[in-house]
C-alpha cells in the first residue's frame, strides 16, 4: 500500500503544468485581423456618406437622394460591425454617444434634432460648431432622421437647411470615425497598450486583462442586441410591442446592422478568443458559434421575406420569430461571460451595461 502512494504521488508531481493560453497571441490577432480594418472600413464609409450628402446639397435630386441614403445604409453597417468597441477610444471626448446616441429613451434626442430643422439653427449647419452641441444632434440617429424622417423626401427638391444640417453631421461623423481609427492605430495608441501589457502599462498588467475585456464586449454587445434592441422593442406580447424604440426603424436598417452586430462578435470570437480555449473545453467555441446561427438564420429569414420593422416586431408572426431569437443570443451570451472566462481562468468582473 505504501509503494502504491508514493508511485501516486510521484504520477502527480512529474505531471507537467497546462501552459497559459497565448493572451497576447489572440490580442496582436483581434487588433490586426478585426479592430483596425473594422475602423478603416468605417472611415472609408463615413467619408462616401460624406461626400454624398455634399453631392445631393449641390446638385438635389431623386438619384442623389438614393444615393446618400445607400451611403448611410453602408455608414450604418461598418458602425455596427465596430460597436461592440465601447471602450479606449470611442470613450474619448464622448465619441461613442456622438456617433451613436441611442437608446434615446425619452425622445429628447429627436426633439434636439427636430428644433434645429425648425429653427434653422445657424450654428447646427456647419460642422465645426455642429461637434460642440449635444452629442444626439450629431451622430447617426439624427442623420437617420434628416436622411429618412418626416420631411426627408424634399431634400430630392431641394431643402437647403436640411441638406446643409445633414451634410454637417455627415461630416463630424467622418472626423469622429477618423479619431478613433487614429486612436487606435497611431503609434503609442490604445492597440499599443494593449500589445505592451504588463510590466508599468498603466491600463493592462497583463494580456490576460485585455482579454477579459474583449470577452466583455462580447457579452455587452449581445445583451444590448437581446434586451434593448429587440426586448424593449417587442415587448411580452405583439400588442405591447413599441417597435419605435429600435435603432434604424426609420431607414429600415434595424435588421441589417443586428446582423453586422452579430458578426462583429463572431469576428472577434473567431479572430483569437476561441483558440485560446484548452482542448477539454473547445466545445464553448462550437456552443457560442451554434447559438449565434441559429439567431442569424432566424433574422436573415426575416431580411429575406421583406417587411417593416414596424410590422414585424408588433405581427404575430414576426413577433414570435423575434422572441425565439432571443433564445439563442441568450445562450451565447451565458457561455461567452462564464464558460469561456472559467476555462481561461479570468474573471469579467464590472460590466459598463449594469445598472441600465
Amino acid at each position: 500500500m505504501r509503494l502504491l502512494l508514493a508511485f501516486a504521488f510521484a504520477a502527480v508531481v512529474v505531471l507537467p503544468a497546462r501552459a497559459e493560453p497565448d493572451f497576447a497571441g489572440a490580442v496582436e490577432r483581434i487588433i490586426n485581423d478585426v479592430i483596425e480594418p473594422g475602423y478603416k472600413t468605417f472611415v472609408s464609409a463615413a467619408e462616401d456618406q460624406s461626400t454624398a450628402m455634399q453631392a445631393l446639397c449641390d446638385a438635389p435630386s431623386a438619384a442623389a437622394l438614393e444615393t446618400a441614403r445607400d451611403r448611410f445604409e453602408a455608414v450604418v453597417l461598418a458602425w455596427s460591425a465596430v460597436e461592440l468597441i465601447r471602450f479606449g477610444p470611442a470613450r474619448e471626448d464622448n465619441r461613442f454617444e456622438k456617433l451613436f446616441y441611442w437608446p434615446d429613451r425619452k425622445g429628447r434626442g429627436l426633439k434636439q434634432v427636430q428644433a434645429i430643422l425648425a429653427t434653422q439653427d445657424e450654428t447646427a449647419d456647419v460642422a465645426e460648431t455642429l461637434s460642440g452641441k449635444s452629442v444626439a444632434v450629431q451622430g447617426l440617429p439624427a442623420l437617420e432622421f434628416v436622411l429618412h424622417g418626416t420631411g426627408a423626401e424634399d431634400l430630392a427638391a431641394g431643402a437647403p437647411y436640411r441638406c446643409a444640417y445633414g451634410e454637417a453631421i455627415s461630416s463630424v461623423i467622418a472626423a469622429n470615425a477618423e479619431a478613433l481609427r487614429r486612436g487606435w492605430s497611431d503609434d503609442g495608441g490604445f492597440a499599443r497598450s494593449m500589445r505592451d501589457a504588463g510590466g508599468g502599462n498603466a491600463l493592462y498588467q497583463s494580456h490576460g486583462e485585455v482579454v477579459q475585456d474583449f470577452l466583455r464586449a462580447a457579452t455587452e454587445q449581445l445583451q444590448v442586441v437581446r434586451d434593448l434592441k429587440i426586448g424593449s422593442s417587442i415587448g411580452e406580447a405583439p400588442e405591447k410591442a413599441k417597435p419605435k424604440r429600435a435603432p434604424y426603424w426609420r431607414s429600415e436598417l434595424t435588421l441589417a446592422a443586428i446582423m453586422a452586430n452579430l458578426r462583429g462578435v463572431e469576428a472577434m470570437m473567431l479572430a483569437g478568443l476561441d483558440d485560446l480555449l484548452p482542448a477539454e473545453h473547445a466545445r464553448y467555441a462550437g456552443a457560442v458559434a451554434f447559438e449565434l446561427k441559429q439567431a442569424k438564420n432566424t433574422l436573415d429569414a426575416l431580411m429575406r421575406n421583406g417587411g417593416a420593422w414596424l410590422d414585424l416586431a408588433a405581427g404575430t408572426e414576426g413577433h414570435q420569430k423575434l422572441s425565439y431569437v432571443m433564445i439563442p443570443l441568450a445562450g451565447a451570451t451565458r457561455v461567452i461571460a462564464e464558460n469561456y472566462p472559467t476555462a481561461l481562468g479570468l474573471t469579467l468582473g464590472f460590466n459598463s451595461l449594469d445598472g441600465d
